[in-house]
């Protein structure tokens, strides 16, 4: 076949489906869900898993340890120890005896165990529930399976195994409201059983555990600071209590007139209205109100960020709105209500904007702290309020200098560095946010009614122009406004550019920012969040966490699972007619490019002339890709595999006539690492002019 030609394109582009069939670019989507725009072409989705600090069900092995001298069996799920070493592990399957009995005492076999902690020794005793049953035969060998159909077995054992473990926060009802990451460690909200209070839990080995949040007393006409460790004691009540912090909101010491709370872990006893406040004998102040337990409102939907107002390296806290009650501040033990002085104290989005804490009020009304002082809620000290006109949906900080202000129909500049120089202008009377969409990466991105929506700066400094991202996928949203489709949430992920928004139906839509034009496709989790956040683990890396409303946290962009269901992905590209669109052409084969950590398997179909009736459409074929390889002494170790390609090809077979091809791959899969398809060479015979 001397006349055939080859035809390259990248896999780039994504969803277009607005541009002329005729002329969109090679590579580009016009159907797709579960897969995401990728620097090198389209990635298969990562999946998600289930979380409440426990380890993460895809970072789970096995381990075989071989025994001996076997007395009695060991049953799946039993716990055993090392008598000498003290290492554990739970069996995963039945103890499995190779030769001899348990009546003979000389049963031989091995075990296959996950959640391995600690190293077992050769010959010590191996028991359960301190019952020794056999001896150990050598050391347990990670994922030593002899063949591969027990190393998937066994591996999708220990990954399913550690996921029925992770549970929803207890004791708890409803859904998930909020969350955040403070010192790499996950924090969520729900109700308690009863919905009548929010709770506040924290991630642990051993599941959520919901914090304590302690007690206070406000006071007023302080006349001497009281510091943190101090013990108070109450004039007239006996009530005593140690200090865990100090909050000032008005007023000062020097002049008497200090206003504010005193946090306690614990109270002996109630503090009551207008008692001397002592400490050492010596009344500080004046108990405004009777001591009372803190507590966070129910119903509300929180919203939070992480920021260190005080300097030192160690004070970094978390700040959040409850939109039922007041903002708090969290350290990981002490908690503080933050009173502002509104008398409805219920502000609904939360910001830091030059070191100032900026909190969103029904009505526009924007309020922030004196500088770097957020229990200050005084004029005296640089407090102060601005109005936008209406409810504010949200707020981005730190954009080239200033602060974005968005209502739903209008968007305000913040302009200045403090109460002396604000300066509020009106950027557009007809362009606003919709709540729960407003993300930056870099560059402000939100939801109006024109759809996605970025706020980028001019060459003239401190000026903005507004700029529509969507104009590819327009008729999705046409189609959600139609249905009635809301959408719920976004998130940003920095690791990968991408904007993501979250739609009521259980769709999202994910945007990726690291090429010249933005980049979108559908994705379906199976689940829809009730709250997302964003944070860093220990290392640097980045989380995103979703809740839904029965109550379960996901760790998004982890495993390859969807909680341990199959992930279903599909993409259907351009037709494309090779630069010849008027010629007919005989498809002979082409040749898919894929990266992929191990083996795949995926399916390829196609279609001829924009689906032609009268051209058959090629049946479905299945191709499993091995790739993932690398070269020797230059490849980072265990990152690769020795027997595969560094680069995967599926050989696709062609046999149709048709102007233009569209060809579709498909994968579902649940423990499959993704893949990336980034390059498609088509292999055709022209065959003369289309009548």
């Amino acid at each position: 076949m001397s006349d055939v030609v080859d035809y390259f394109f990248d896999l780039t582009g994504g969803l277009d489906l607005v541009t002329p069939a005729i002329k969109k670019k090679p590579g580009s989507l016009i159907a797709v869900r579960n897969y995401e725009p990728h620097p090198k072409g389209l990635q298969r989705i990562d999946g998600y898993e289930r979380f409440d600090g426990r380890p993460e069900p895809s970072a789970q092995s096995y381990w075989v340890l071989n025994f001996d001298g076997g007395t009695a069996t060991i049953a799946e799920g039993n716990t055993v120890t090392g008598a000498s070493s003290g290492a554990t592990g739970k069996a995963l399957v039945a103890m499995v005896v190779s030769s001899g009995s348990f009546g003979a005492s000389n049963a031989a076999g091995y075990l296959v165990l996950t959640q391995v902690s600690g190293t077992f020794q050769d010959n010590e005793n191996l028991q359960v529930s301190a019952v020794t049953k056999c001896q150990a035969n050598g050391t347990a060998t990670e994922d030593g399976a002899s063949n591969d159909t027990d190393d998937d077995t066994w591996t999708q054992d220990a990954i399913e195994t550690a996921r029925a473990l992770i549970a929803v926060p207890p004791t708890a009802s409803g859904a998930i409201r909020g969350g955040f990451v403070l010192g790499a460690v996950n924090y969520c909200f729900r109700d308690n059983a009863g919905g009548t209070a929010g709770q506040l839990f924290k991630q642990t080995t051993s599941g959520w555990v919901s914090q304590s949040l302690g007690s206070r007393v406000k006071f007023i006409t302080g006349t001497g600071e009281i510091s943190t460790g101090q013990t108070v004691t109450g004039a007239s009540s006996g009530a005593t209590g140690v200090v865990t912090r100090v909050a000032l909101r008005t007023g000062s010491y020097s002049g008497g007139t200090a206003v504010g709370q005193l946090i306690f872990a614990t109270i002996t006893g109630t503090f009551t209205n207008g008692e001397n406040l002592r400490v050492g004998g010596v009344t500080k102040a004046v108990a405004d109100g009777d001591s009372a337990a803190i507590a966070l409102p129910a119903a509300g939907t929180y919203r939070a960020i992480v920021h260190n107002f005080f300097g030192q390296s160690d004070l970094v806290r978390a700040y959040f709105t409850t939109t039922t009650g007041t903002a708090f501040e969290w350290d990981g033990t002490v908690c503080v209500p933050l009173i502002t002085g509104m008398t409805t104290d219920t502000p609904s989005h939360i910001a830091e904007h030059k070191n100032h804490l900026m909190l969103a009020f029904p009505g526009g009304s924007l309020q922030h702290c004196s500088p770097g002082a957020p229990y200050e809620w005084t004029a005296v000290t640089g407090a102060s309020e601005l109005g936008i006109g209406e409810d504010i949906t949200g707020l981005a900080p730190d954009v080239a200098g200033t602060m974005v202000v968005f209502g739903r129909n209008r968007n305000s500049i913040l302009y200045g560095n403090d109460v002396s120089d604000w300066v509020l202008q009106t950027l557009s009377k007809t362009a606003g946010a919709v709540e729960n969409t407003m993300q930056q990466i870099g560059r402000p991105i939100y939801l109006d009614d024109a759809g996605l929506r970025t706020l980028d700066t001019t060459a003239d400094f401190g000026d903005f122009r507004l700029g529509t991202i969507t104009q590819s996928i327009e008729p999705l949203f046409k189609t959600k406004r139609a249905a009635g489709v809301t959408a719920v949430a976004s998130l940003r992920s920095r690791a990968k550019d991408q904007y993501r928004i979250f739609w009521s139906d259980g769709t999202s839509f994910t945007v990726y920012l690291g090429h010249k034009k933005p980049e979108i496709t559908v994705v379906e989790l199976g689940i829809t969040p009730s709250a997302v956040w964003m944070g860093e683990d220990s290392s640097g890396n980045e989380l995103l966490f979703c809740g839904t409303s029965a109550g379960m946290v996901y760790q998004l962009d982890s495993g390859t699972s969807a909680d341990g269901s199959a992930i279903t992905a599909y993409a259907r590209f351009a037709f494309t007619h090779c630069g010849a669109p008027q010629i007919n052409k005989v498809w002979r084969r082409g040749l898919l490019e894929i990266d992929a950590s191990g083996a795949i398997s995926i399916g390829v179909s196609a279609e001829l002339s924009y689906g032609d009736p009268d051209s058959v459409p090629m049946l479905e074929t299945s191709f499993s890709v091995q790739a993932g390889g690398g070269f020797w002494d230059e490849a980072v170790w265990d990152q690769f595999r020795w027997d595969s390609p560094i680069e995967g090809t599926a050989r696709i077979g062609l046999d149709g006539r048709g102007r233009n091809i569209s060809l579709l791959i498909a994968s579902v899969a649940t423990y499959e690492q993704p893949h990336i398809a980034h390059g498609l060479t088509l292999f055709y015979s022209a065959r003369g002019k289309a009548k």
